[in-house]
């Protein structure tokens, strides 16, 4: 047990690509022109997708495709938590003595990271994954779009700012990614896995498990946010990252919002259609 344990450590938090990762424009996706790019190739998708599709009323027989999209999710979910659990955990016992002699604790650091932080190392190697799996995660829209489910507003843009967000999180080695990154990854890890659960043709009750989901999750970013708030505020150099935190504090308000609005309208829809059908007129014409 303890050789796998140190095995899962190794490569998780210890390898060299690992440990040695650093954010800079020779990765990947790290350029603004890539990120402005990959959105509007994104936005003219949708645009073609419904010129091809506007005639068209039957779904497209997909098959085992969105069962097997959402599984990739999940595991790709669940390895990124584990992953920036591991580096995070690496990175605390190896600057433990840095704390002790500044008087800060490992949970200030989570929250909090010291000014001068550079987007390198464990932690924003799996940050880095994270981004990139945003780029596969808008699949969900063509999936959704070939299905021919009701596109909403809400949809594109959480998928849009999403992907900013993780952008913005690397580039300006934003403050309290690492919670967000572990929060973000356990709650879409249980709402693709109820995703999956339907795709699969097992039986379900409820239909509002993602939509409650994201609401505690809402509810959980407010707190974390004031927590945030409350450490830069008390610190005398404050965190890094905190204009890049304000551009996704304004983004995340926008995504409560909608959310809101779309969940109130969802609810009285279905509160509404209840009433009508519970009301004696409507059980008169029935009879």
């Amino acid at each position: 047990m303890m050789e796998i344990r140190a095995n899962l450590r190794y490569w998780l938090a210890e390898q060299p690509t690992v440990a040695h990762f650093r954010w800079d424009h020779h990765a990947w996706g790290s350029t603004w022109l890539f990120l402005v790019v990959a959105i509007a190739s994104y936005l003219l998708l949708i645009l073609f997708l419904k010129i091809v599709l506007l005639h068209r009323k039957n779904p497209l027989p997909l098959g085992p495709i969105p069962a097997l999209h959402n599984l990739c999710v999940v595991l790709a979910s669940l390895a990124i938590f584990v992953g920036c659990l591991e580096a995070t955990a690496v990175e605390i016992r190896e600057t433990r003595w840095i704390w002790r002699r500044s008087k800060k604790s490992a949970v200030e650091w989570i929250m909090c990271f010291p000014l001068g932080t550079r987007p390198s190392g464990r932690v924003f190697f799996w940050s880095y994954i994270y981004y990139l799996t945003k780029y596969h995660q808008l699949f969900d829209t063509v999936i959704w779009m070939l299905l021919k489910k009701p596109l909403t507003f809400l949809h594109v843009f959480h998928h849009v700012m999403v992907l900013c967000m993780c952008f913005v999180w690397l580039e300006f080695s934003q403050s309290l990614q690492i919670v967000g990154i572990l929060a973000n990854t356990l709650v879409y890890a249980v709402i693709y896995s109820y995703f999956l659960w339907r795709n699969m043709g097992l039986p379900y009750k409820s239909t509002d498990v993602a939509a409650r989901l994201q609401l505690v999750h809402l509810v959980f970013t407010v707190v974390a946010y004031i927590g945030l708030l409350g450490l830069h505020f008390r610190r005398e150099e404050g965190c890094n990252g905190m204009g890049a935190w304000l551009f996704n504090a304004f983004l995340n308000v926008a995504l409560v919002m909608l959310f809101l609005n779309f969940y109130v309208k969802k609810y009285y829809k279905s509160s509404k259609a209840i009433k009508d059908v519970d009301s004696p007129c409507k059980r008169t014409k029935q009879l």
